[in-house]
C-alpha cells in the first residue's frame, strides 16, 4: 500500500523517476518479473520471496523494508485465520483444524504465520491440508466450501470480515505468530549497476510508508485505484489494524526473523541448500541504515529498536 500511495502522492516523480506500478497476486509472481527483466524494482518478503528465490538461484534481496515491524520477532497483525462456521473450527477449539483443508499462499508470509500458529496449539503443517491459493480468491473459496479455512491477509482480511461475518469465525488475527519483512527488493546486479536511481525509489517508498502511518483513511483512499473489487472501508480497516507494521527501519528482530525462516524452510524442504544465507545477502543492512540516517524525518515519533534479541517481541519458533 505505501507504493501506491507513493506513486499518487508524485513522491517519485518529485525525485526524478517516472514510475510504473503494476499490483501482482504474489512475491513469487513479483520475483518472476525480475529475475526475467520484466520489472526492474518489486516487493517481497525478505522472510519468503527472497530467501526461496535466492536458494533456487536467484540473487534477490531486500532495499528498503516498508511492510515490516522491527520490535519483533514474530507477529504479523495483516494475516488471519478464517473458518467457515461449518468447519467447526473456533478461536475456542483451534484443535479442530486436523484434517481440514486450509487455503494458504504457499511461501508466504501467510504460510509463515499459519505454521508459527499452528505451533502454539501443538500443531504442524502436517495435520492439516494445505490448498495453495491467492488472497483474491479466499473469500469465494470459503463462500463455496473448497476450502475449509483461510489464511489471507489485508485487505482481504477485513472484507471477509464484513462480507461474511456472520457465517465465518476468525480463529485468530495478528497475534504474536508469523515473522514477516516486507519491502522493496532488487536483483544483486541491478543494485550494483543502479545504486543512485533505487536510493531515490527506497526514498519515495518510505515516504508513502510514513504517509501511510500518519494518514491511514487518505493512504487507503489513494490505494483503491489499484486494488480492484476492495470496499473502501476494507482498505481503511486493514491499514488501522495493522499501522504497527508501516515502519522502515531494521534491527536485531529482523535478523532473528530471516534466520528463524530460513531454518524453517529449509527444515520443509523449501530451500534446497545446506545452510541459511547471511543476512547481509538477505537484506542490504548499510544501504537501509545509511539511507535512514540521511533522511531521520522518515522515523520520527518512532519508539527506540531493541538492541538486544531478548528484548524483541513475539518470541522465536
Amino acid at each position: 500500500m505505501p507504493m501506491m500511495v507513493a506513486a499518487e502522492n508524485g513522491y517519485w516523480r518529485e525525485l526524478g523517476l517516472d514510475v510504473s506500478v503494476q499490483v501482482l497476486d504474489s512475491g513469487s509472481q513479483i520475483a518472476r518479473a525480475l529475475v526475467s527483466g520484466a520489472a526492474d524494482i518489486g516487493a517481497g518478503a525478505a522472510t519468503s520471496t527472497v530467501i526461496l528465490s535466492r536458494a533456487a538461484g536467484n540473487d534477490l534481496t531486500l532495499i528498503g523494508p516498508y511492510h515490516n515491524n522491527p520490535m519483533v520477532v514474530n507477529g504479523v497483525q495483516r494475516v488471519a485465520v478464517i473458518a467457515r462456521n461449518e468447519a467447526g473450527v473456533t478461536d475456542k477449539n483451534p484443535g479442530d483444524i486436523v484434517g481440514k483443508t486450509v487455503g494458504v499462499t504457499a511461501g508466504s508470509t501467510g504460510e509463515s504465520y499459519l505454521r508459527s500458529y499452528l505451533s502454539s496449539i501443538g500443531k504442524t503443517l502436517e495435520d492439516i491440508k494445505m490448498v495453495n491459493l491467492s488472497p483474491p480468491d479466499m473469500s469465494v473459496a470459503l463462500q463455496q466450501g473448497t476450502v475449509d479455512v483461510a489464511v489471507p491477509w489485508e485487505p482481504y482480511v477485513s472484507q471477509i470480515i464484513r462480507t461474511q461475518g456472520n457465517d465465518v469465525s476468525v480463529v485468530s488475527r495478528g497475534g504474536p505468530f508469523g515473522a514477516s519483512v516486507v519491502g522493496v527488493m532488487v536483483t544483486d546486479d541491478y543494485l550494483q549497476k543502479h545504486r543512485d536511481l533505487v536510493e531515490k525509489y527506497v526514498l519515495g517508498a518510505w515516504k508513502g510508508v510514513k504517509f501511510t502511518r500518519e494518514h491511514p483513511a487518505e493512504a487507503a483512499e489513494l490505494a483503491q485505484r489499484y486494488i480492484q473489487g476492495v470496499d473502501p472501508q476494507d482498505a481503511t480497516s486493514a491499514i488501522e489494524f495493522m499501522k504497527s507494521e508501516f515502519d522502515p527501519r531494521i534491527s536485531v528482530c529482523t535478523e532473528a526473523a530471516i534466520l528463524q525462516e530460513q531454518k524453517a524452510q529449509i527444515a520443509a524442504g523449501n530451500m534446497k541448500v545446506d545452510e541459511p544465507f547471511p543476512y547481509d545477502q538477505i537484506v542490504q543492512k548499510a544501504f537501509i541504515n545509511d539511507l535512514l540516517q540521511k533522511h531521520p524525518d522518515l522515523t520520527s515519533g518512532l519508539a527506540p529498536l531493541p538492541q538486544a534479541v531478548e528484548q524483541c517481541g513475539g518470541g522465536t519458533n
